[in-house]
């Protein structure tokens, strides 16, 4: 059945690859901006000076949907289609497809469910839920801007899925699946994150900060838990999780275009240290530098900013590669970090020219 599903995907390929040449510069540019790594790298620190608990609502989504997303490929072992084409005796005795491949195509994890999407789904799902605060916030009593957002994000998504497909680095299944997956947990979690349970306000203040760091660390270090135990599993099942590192090495026409950034250790790494960084950073004071931007200084936000995500980009590519295990403990602890830096440091710092004013 798996086989057949594959095949109709592949053929859907070719009929996009075919028809959707001339797009081939905006598809790169699609995969280039919902890249889950250039999410939490750019994105998110850009977010963070203009609204701190949509950062920390982004943060949480994009590092759990990424993690879920690994675990997830981990589980389900599907293949992608620029390796399958080559692997199976599907086409015995027949013509065998031949997938154009592009500098994005060699990525190395499993094929669902798609990451990309699911990241794209999660920051589109977001996007609405945050202007939808502004306009009821405001008292703005209108739904015209739906009407012109809505088609705008659906046609996003689309191109994310399509962007996908054409470059034959998943099938379209492993798309709609990762669609479904991000435009679930984002209201999920964003309702957990804008729940007074947890933010001490109203009725329920006397919930402790404490424990809720604690809790959310818990969290945290169940979820890297999951993610060793499924590595051991499949380990103990015979099944090599490197497997499909070694079939893009195989297949891969340039492998030189292969980058250590698509490996599902180096995903589960990256989300796992900013899952464990968010439960540290994410308290009742992210929502106070939400409601008073009034007392915070959008120039110190925006040069503080520029000068951290600097730093960390320069301090990451000076991480020496000829230890593997050194190499992902100073990632972890990198991206565990940031959050501390963009949550709780930028707004300290924008908001203490005003620290005398009542």
């Amino acid at each position: 059945m798996r086989e057949h599903l594959y095949a109709l995907g592949v053929s859907c390929i070719e009929f996009i690859q075919y028809w959707f040449t001339d797009w081939a510069p905006y598809f790169e540019q699609i995969n280039n901006f919902y890249n889950p790594n250039n999410v939490l790298d750019i994105l998110f620190p850009v977010v963070s000076f203009v609204d701190s608990v949509f950062a920390s609502q982004l943060l949480l989504v994009t590092s759990f949907g990424g993690w879920l997303n690994c675990v997830m490929k981990w589980w389900l072992l599907e293949d992608r289609p620029y390796w399958w084409v080559r692997e199976t005796d599907y086409y015995n005795g027949t013509i065998q497809p031949k997938l154009m491949q592009t500098i994005q195509t060699c990525e190395t994890g499993p094929g669902s469910p798609s990451g990309h999407t699911s990241m794209a789904a999660s920051v589109l799902v977001l996007a609405v839920m945050w202007m939808s605060h502004i306009f009821n916030d405001r008292k703005w009593d209108t739904s015209l801007w739906k009407w012109a957002i809505y088609p705008i994000f659906a046609t996003q998504l689309l191109s994310v899925m399509l962007a996908r497909t054409y470059i034959a680095t998943h099938f379209p299944h492993q798309c709609l699946l990762g669609a479904l997956v991000g435009a679930f947990i984002a209201p999920a979690l964003c309702i957990y994150v804008s729940d007074p349970y947890i933010w001490q306000y109203g009725p329920y203040v006397q919930y402790t900060t404490g424990r809720a760091i604690k809790w959310h660390v818990f969290c945290s270090l169940v979820a890297i838990a999951i993610s060793v135990v499924t590595y051991y599993s499949l380990v103990l099942c015979h099944v090599d999780p490197h497997y499909t590192v070694k079939l893009a090495f195989k297949w891969c026409e340039q492998p030189e275009r292969i980058h250590v950034s698509t490996t599902p250790l180096f995903a589960l790494a990256q989300c796992g240290a900013a899952l464990l960084g968010w439960a540290l950073a994410v308290t009742p004071s992210v929502a106070r530098f939400r409601h008073d931007t009034y007392k915070r200084s959008f120039i110190i936000s925006a040069f503080t900013t520029i000068v951290i995500t600097y730093s960390f980009h320069y301090i990451e590519g000076g991480i020496p590669r000829d230890s593997v295990f050194k190499f992902y403990v100073l990632h972890f602890l990198l991206n565990a970090t940031k959050p501390l830096f963009y949550l709780r440091l930028v707004p300290e710092l924008s908001m203490w020219p005003f620290s005398g004013e009542k």
